[in-house]
């Protein structure tokens, strides 16, 4: 509903609710004002010029009503794969951080940062073994710079180098979770056990 979400322009690319790739809608508020993206035709009121993409349209449309129709179920499984991984994975790998709440977040989205080891690295182990997850850290998203979303939220930049992003798709399963649980906690120990500061965190702890 644009009118409870009170913007003024929304964007909806078909590909992002399993439609086809090409096709995408722009809603603009009325009255609000954009320049024409491609010039020399009328095509798209005259903000886009050139032939549409009928198939892509209709494919986005059809999409579009399946998703409507299946929006509870989609977010009920999700929901249950998203909190599974939240509750276990902490649970497997200590010192791990849930970024965001707990609740109130995404149904697909996990996000963590896990202390004493880098994202890319993990990433690298985990894509060996045919798990696709990402990274925010500033190695993996070519910046010098750590994430200042994570620094807000009083993330230190050591740990905020090992973040890690899990988002489900409505064909994952609990045998995907599992997979993760399975494959990435002895990821982790491998790195932490070449860690130096891992051991010097450790033996801090411990009063050593």
């Amino acid at each position: 509903d644009v009118n409870e979400l009170n913007v003024d322009l929304l964007s909806l690319a078909a590909n992002t609710f399993y439609g086809p790739k090409g096709a995408a809608a722009l809603y603009i508020r009325k009255g609000v004002r954009i320049q024409p993206l491609l010039d020399g035709g009328i095509q798209e009121r005259g903000l886009r010029a050139g032939t549409e993409n009928v198939p892509a349209i209709v494919g986005m449309g059809v999409a579009a009503e399946i998703a409507k129709r299946e929006m509870a179920s989609r977010i009920l499984h999700l929901q249950e794969l998203r909190d599974r991984l939240m509750r276990e994975l902490p649970a497997r790998i200590p010192h791990t951080i849930l970024l965001g709440h707990p609740t109130n977040r995404l149904p697909n989205n996990v996000s963590v940062a896990i202390d004493y080891v880098e994202g890319e690295s993990m990433l690298l182990f985990m894509d060996m073994d045919g798990i696709k997850i990402s990274s925010g850290s500033a190695c993996v998203s070519r910046s010098l710079k750590v994430s200042h979303v994570m620094l807000a939220m009083g993330i230190s930049s050591a740990t905020a180098q090992g973040s890690l992003v899990f988002t489900f798709g409505i064909q994952n399963t609990h045998e995907d979770v599992d997979r993760v649980l399975e494959a990435l906690p002895p990821v982790v120990q491998r790195l932490r056990d070449m860690s130096p500061l891992y051991h010097k965190a450790m033996r801090a702890r411990s009063g050593a």
